[in-house]
């Protein structure tokens, strides 16, 4: 399988057309970025108190998707190409399992209990669950079409999941599969985002340049505009901001949830896409796929304060920050 990205055109056929890229959600007390890099098959691992890349992995073909399981000093990387998932063991700094899936492995994320990995297989329109202890795929499940992001809440009970091509959120129960709730939302939904208590999630509406924010008690949902062609979200630990990657605008729009306003708009690298919370320092950690680096930004003054050069076509989709070992 020969899969090329571009953001500038959204989507362009080579072989079979895909577009992927990162998203990211938050970790607490973290100090070290992955970030998956499409272009040359690797993970970049950065100290974010020293700013510098402290090791460099090398993975399957065209990762995308991140997951970090502290707990399990594990790292779960999906690779598009090579159709499977590298799993980094985080003291050794190795890939020491490879996970066969098939199909076109995009959206990853650990549950919050570490007793299950889900994998959103863009392609076949699957939901994988594999167990991260073992490395064995438990069940997988069909949903609708080009599931991209995927979330799992704060208790592990439910997977909320963008399928891009039918504009919409998918809710799922993580102990049978069975449908919760299909949540309509903008066009092109990819990223997907949870604050901290898990009662808002936050679709990010490619082509509709909006968010939508959907209680997850109600499922009642608000729209807030965001810049052009956004991407990716997370939410600060203290719930009170969200930030957008705008890919078109090499931006990143913050939005106060009191109000639901945008209330700065930072300036970052180019085509702007994995974007995460950095709790312990207090940064925003954004992966830039057209300048192959990373904006750390400063969420006290909102001010990018470092630049880091990382691998070619930078993605970090989901959980990309870990705690300290």
């Amino acid at each position: 399988m020969n899969l090329i990205f571009s953001m500038k055109n959204f989507f362009i056929p080579v072989v079979i057309s895909l577009l992927l890229f990162a998203c990211g959600q938050n970790q607490s007390a973290v100090s070290e970025a992955y970030i998956t890099n499409q272009g040359d098959n690797t993970v970049s691992v950065v100290d974010l108190k020293t700013a510098k890349i402290i090791n460099t992995i090398t993975v399957g073909k065209a990762p995308v998707g991140i997951a970090t399981a502290k707990g399990l000093a594990r790292v779960f990387v999906s690779n598009v190409e090579s159709q499977d998932i590298s799993v980094i063991d985080t003291q050794q700094q190795t890939v020491i399992h490879r996970i066969e899936v098939g199909g076109s492995p995009v959206g990853i994320a650990m549950a919050p209990d570490n007793k299950a990995l889900y994998v959103a297989d863009w392609y076949s329109n699957r939901v994988i669950k594999i167990d991260p202890v073992t490395f064995a795929i438990i069940e997988d499940v069909v949903v609708k079409k080009a599931p991209a992001g995927i979330a799992v809440s704060p208790d592990s009970q439910l997977i909320y999941i963008a399928a891009r091509d039918s504009n919409e959120i998918v809710v799922l129960s993580t102990q049978d599969f069975h449908l919760v709730k299909r949540v309509p939302v903008g066009e092109h939904p990819f990223g997907i985002a949870l604050n901290q208590d898990g009662s808002t999630l936050f679709s990010v509406d490619v082509y509709d340049n909006s968010i939508t924010v959907i209680d997850t008690h109600s499922w009642e949902t608000k729209t807030v505009a965001t810049g052009d062609h956004p991407y990716c979200a997370t939410v600060s630990t203290d719930n009170k901001k969200l930030y957008v990657t705008n890919t078109m605008d090499e931006s990143v729009s913050v939005i106060d949830l009191n109000t639901l306003k945008t209330i700065a708009t930072i300036d970052v690298g180019d085509t702007p896409e994995g974007i995460a919370f950095d709790s312990s320092n207090g940064y925003i950690v954004v992966s830039n796929w057209g300048s192959n680096d990373i904006s750390i930004i400063n969420s006290q003054n909102q001010q990018v304060i470092h630049t880091i050069p990382v691998g070619d076509k930078p993605r970090s989709f989901g959980q990309s920050l870990l705690t300290s070992h």
